[in-house]
């Protein structure tokens, strides 16, 4: 039977094959606008002298870097994770061989987490603070420019909070997500601040009650009381005027149309006076006004959600969040097109499996979904 294709490298250097084969199970969680983490479960055993290694030997040191690589039976290996040790988690127990360590990783977010500071961006948009955050730590960054943009001597950008958290601040009210993700290939660790990317190539179908099924299970969440869309106004103190925002929904609908749209008519057919949200916060410029209704109206509108698990070995390869990727064989309503936000997946006596969420802001399909990709024909993303 193929197994899983596992490689580990601390501060550069791989774990020789002696401590990989003493790894029995591995955890890892990635998803928008969280911190990856990692776990890793190595069984202990004592040497003559009393000392046990990995614990004892210093591989694990304070800021150790940590990456994994991990391939699926038949799939092609990637670079799934970069970051650093976060918790060293020693069990002991008799009879000895009960006895384990558990290596606990964060990606970079823990890093801008661990000094609160107050900072300011003139002229800068949300973007540009972004990537200036970014290049504290020496991060490249994928960034998409933001609307607004605050003059020194106009609305001063003020930070009091650390980095992480005001990097999600940004990217929530511009309904962008914000992650680190290494590069598949390369290794290098990217951070991102746009818009979800659901416009994207999809990834290989996921597939459950038909031939070459490779889901175990499905299920999915259908939000009938969601907000149609965001309204907002400000005083604008420079121009001395009112700023509004509000309207009809921009985004592209992942099927057929807009659930939400559908869902705020049944709302008001069963008595509602309207289906709509305000802002809070909002900043009182039309271009940051109007992004902040726009994004979090987004975010809003994406009210189906599915959970499942998948089997990597006949999906032979690895599903990834923060893409798109096709369902199929779940009816006509429900099969087509959705983002994937979270992924957990999970090692353990060399059988690999991934449970996911994914959502969708629209119920069918549009008619051009490319049904019918392989994972095993597809180079990592």
């Amino acid at each position: 039977m193929a197994t899983p294709r596992v490689s580990i490298e601390v501060d550069g250097q791989r774990l020789p094959d002696a401590a990989l084969a003493r790894l029995d199970a591995l955890d890892l969680t990635e998803g928008d606008d969280r911190t990856a983490r990692l776990a890793l479960r190595f069984r202990l055993a004592q040497g003559a002298d009393g000392t046990y290694g990995l614990l004892d030997d210093g591989t694990f040191d304070p800021g150790a870097a940590i990456r994994l690589t991990l391939a699926a039976p038949g799939g092609t290996d990637q670079v799934v994770f970069a970051g650093h040790l976060s918790h060293l988690r020693p069990h002991f127990e008799d009879p000895e061989a009960n006895s384990w360590l558990e290596v606990l990783a964060a990606c970079p977010a823990m890093l801008l987490a661990a000094e609160e500071r107050v900072a300011s961006y003139p002229d800068m948009g949300d973007s540009g603070a972004a990537e200036e955050i970014a290049g504290r730590y020496g991060l490249r960054i994928e960034a998409d420019s933001t609307a607004a943009r605050f003059a020194e001597d106009d609305m001063l950008l003020i930070q009091r909070a650390d980095d992480w958290a005001f990097l999600r601040h940004l990217a929530a009210r511009n309904g962008f997500v914000t992650y680190f993700e290494p590069d598949p290939t390369s290794g290098e660790t990217v951070c991102h601040f746009h818009p979800r990317r659901g416009d994207e190539p999809p990834q290989a179908d996921l597939t459950v009650l038909r031939e070459a099924a490779n889901l175990i299970w499905i299920d999915f969440e259908i939000a009938h009381d969601r907000p149609a869309g965001r309204r907002g106004a400000a005083i604008d103190a420079v121009a001395k005027r009112l700023v509004r925002a509000g309207g009809e929904p921009q985004e592209d609908p992942m099927g057929e149309a807009l659930f939400a749209t559908q869902a705020a008519e049944g709302l008001v057919r069963a008595g509602a006076t309207g289906a709509v949200r305000l802002l809070r916060g909002a900043l009182p410029r039309d271009e940051a006004i109007n992004a902040q209704a726009d994004g979090q109206g987004a975010r809003d509108r994406m009210v189906v959600e599915a959970r499942g698990e998948l089997d990597p070995a006949l999906y032979r390869g690895l599903l990834r969040a923060h893409r798109p990727v096709l369902v199929k064989g779940v009816g006509d309503r429900l099969s087509g097109s959705y983002y994937v936000t979270e992924v957990r997946t999970e090692m353990a006596a060399g059988t690999l499996k991934q449970r996911f969420t994914a959502r969708s802001n629209a119920l069918g399909r549009r008619g051009a979904e490319p049904f019918g990709q392989s994972a095993e024909a597809e180079a990592p993303t």
